[in-house]
């Protein structure tokens, strides 16, 4: 694929910039540099077990994954993971920590980093599926579906592994 200057349209170039190629224009000084794609994921907690959804989109339409979704360039982050769970699960959540941050490869997109919350559901809400979700499921730790997305069983292990042990056996069956 092609890309242009956007100072001044000319054709890029791949150049040899701080020891990684890149595009750049080779009239003035643009370089369109690759950045990731920021995301957000929420390991929402109900009924001693966690919120998934069944998305009704690609990629993974079909699959179960946590909600979340990418941040707005105006958007904290916290507030965009918020914002998610009202489109996704139609329910508004109180954000209670940070899980973690991740680095997502990918080989024909902008990578990602992805960053991961723990939540609760706000009083008396209940999760229902929002426009890109086929169905939303409450599920315990060992008995997850089939998820969309790698980086959501790292998410996952993560969340499990912070928990004390008490917690872990709450949200098992048995």
């Amino acid at each position: 694929m092609s890309h242009y200057c956007l100072l001044c349209g000319t054709p890029l170039e791949v150049r040899v910039i701080e020891g990684r190629e890149v595009e750049a224009c080779p009239k003035d000084d643009f370089v369109l540099w690759h950045d990731p794609k920021v995301t957000t994921a929420v390991v929402v907690e109900v009924d001693g077990g966690v919120v998934l959804g069944r998305r009704a989109i690609e990629p993974g339409r079909g699959l179960w994954c946590l909600p979340g979704g990418f941040v707005n360039d105006d958007e904290d982050p916290w507030q965009a993971a918020a914002r998610e769970c009202m489109e996704e699960i139609c329910a508004p959540v109180e954000l209670t920590r940070l899980i973690g941050v991740y680095h997502i490869p990918k080989r024909n997109a902008p990578s990602m980093i992805g960053i991961a919350y723990q939540a609760r559901l706000g009083n008396g809400s209940r999760p229902s599926p929002g426009t890109e979700m086929l169905e939303v499921g409450v599920f315990s730790l060992d008995a997850l579906p089939v998820l969309a997305f790698p980086s959501h069983h790292e998410v996952l292990a993560e969340y499990e592994g912070a928990l004390p042990p008490a917690e872990q056996r709450r949200l098992r069956p048995g």
